[in-house]
């Protein structure tokens, strides 16, 4: 995946400006996003924008919160990740958070897009809090972080770039390319 277009770049919605949070996910993992309904809410009041959802579980109606929601596809999925403003990776702390991958957040910042993510197992690791995403472990600080970027469009840009330039050296066929070479050796 890659960022939208040469550098950064608005991905606000075109017909409204508004900024377009972003969620991709599936079925068993949609109860994550549901649980930031309050959030979304919050957040809403505060500075308007639409939520893009790409999964097979319906959404609710959120107070105050534009929804658009769509299937998951496979040819359309970078596609997806490309117009958002701000990803969201919700997890709960558990045992089975802890030892998922952070896919989603890496599927994000590799397309240069900053993400907001829960404070569990690798997402600290990946993600260093206010330099390339931001960290939340309480609903007030879902709420401050996720409004912060959404009311700074230069704050989303400068995070979206860190984001990228980690995940090029992180995890990245240049940076693995002399592992891999060495193991097919």
């Amino acid at each position: 995946a890659a960022p939208a277009a040469p550098g950064p770049r608005p991905r606000a919605d075109a017909a409204t400006k508004k900024p377009v949070v972003c969620w991709i996910g599936s079925f068993t993992t949609s109860k994550y996003l549901l649980g930031l309904a309050p959030v979304l809410e919050a957040v809403a009041r505060r500075v308007p924008f639409r939520l893009y959802v790409v999964g097979s579980h319906p959404m609710p109606s959120i107070r105050g919160v534009e929804v658009e929601q769509v299937d998951w596809n496979l040819a359309r999925e970078i596609d997806d990740f490309q117009q958002c403003d701000v990803g969201l990776y919700p997890l709960w702390d558990d045992a089975w958070a802890k030892g998922k991958c952070a896919l989603k957040a890496i599927q994000f910042m590799a397309c240069g897009v900053p993400v907001v993510a829960s404070a569990v197992g690798v997402n600290r690791e990946l993600i260093q809090d206010g330099l390339n995403g931001a960290l939340a472990s309480t609903e007030e600080e879902w709420i401050e972080k996720l409004t912060r970027l959404l009311a700074d469009p230069a704050l989303r840009r400068r995070l979206g770039l860190a984001a990228r330039h980690t995940v090029e050296e992180r995890y990245s066929i240049r940076a693995h390319a002399a592992t891999l070479l060495g193991v097919l050796r």
